[in-house]
């Protein structure tokens, strides 16, 4: 007889995660709410607030473990530009994330569901930046100085700031289907136009 998820050797917090991105697959955001994920993994209610705070934590979680994969990749890129015996272009800094954002995020179907509640909600947005991307902007911040000795730090971090924005307009765009994201824009012009923007 299968065990059910309530036995001594079920992992709650494993359950959760498993429940909500479910329910994020097929119901999105608007469905994932706390009786509805909870009543999913077979546990209290009160368990989400136990094991990740909140909600808008949990998704922190949920999102950092769907994009780890790839983020391990952009990571890897550049150490080996950092690796270099003269700082790596700019294009060059921007190419690994830009090319995961258009080939691996926009198909994903979690990560598609949490990003619309980072248009409405700025918690979740911070929450999810600080669990997902924290170790890949800090080296992508790193190799821009080195890149960009012309600019200050406060103003790197200014337009890496809108560069990023510029992205997730883009991967937003690819997410309601609009026609001109998939007609007009690739990799390359992305990679242009927020490289551009760490000229002098």
């Amino acid at each position: 007889m299968a065990e059910s998820k309530t036995s001594s050797k079920s992992d709650p917090k494993a359950d959760i995660i498993a429940a909500t991105e479910q329910v994020l697959t097929s119901g999105g955001v608007s469905a994932a709410t706390v009786r509805v994920i909870t009543g999913l993994a077979g546990v209290n209610s009160a368990a989400i607030n136990y094991h990740f705070g909140s909600r808008d934590e949990l998704f922190g979680v949920v999102c950092s473990r769907r994009m780890q994969p790839a983020n391990r990749k952009i990571i890897q890129s550049l150490e080996a530009l950092e690796d270099q015996d003269t700082p790596a272009l700019v294009t060059d800094i921007f190419r690994p994330l830009v090319e995961t954002a258009l080939q691996v995020w926009v198909n994903d179907d979690v990560l598609r569901a949490l990003r619309a509640a980072i248009f409405f909600s700025p918690r979740t947005a911070d929450s999810m930046n600080e669990q997902s991307m924290a170790d890949v902007y800090v080296h992508m911040r790193g190799a821009l100085m080195r890149a960009c000795p012309h600019l200050a730090t406060r103003d790197i971090r200014k337009r890496f700031r809108l560069a990023m924005s510029t992205i997730m307009h883009v991967v937003a765009a690819e997410d309601a289907h609009l026609t001109w994201a998939r007609e007009d824009i690739d990799v390359d012009d992305l990679v242009a136009y927020v490289s551009a923007g760490f000229k002098e």
